[in-house]
């Protein structure tokens, strides 16, 4: 996590790459700390392990599969009463 004194510099960095203007200190306090958890979370990311690739097991293939209903009884349940 950032430092209050880290977010301060980045802060001043943007104000000061801005042609330091007035009345934007918070926004620069705002944008310098969103700028730091970001790059904290890239790091985070990057050194977090690659967890490995789960293979599903296949179903056996000699098991037969239930026939789909006909079009006849799918019709008779969906008759108009």
């Amino acid at each position: 996590m950032a430092t209050d004194e880290q977010i301060r510099a980045e802060a001043y960095n943007i104000w000061d790459e801005e042609g330091r203007p007035d009345g934007k200190d918070v926004e620069h306090y705002l944008r310098a700390k969103k700028i730091l958890e970001d790059q904290e979370a890239i790091r985070i990311m990057e050194l977090a392990p690659v967890p490995p690739t789960i293979q599903l097991a296949q179903p056996p293939k000699n098991i037969p599969r239930p026939a789909a209903p006909s079009k006849r009884s799918i019709r008779s349940r969906h008759k108009k009463k």
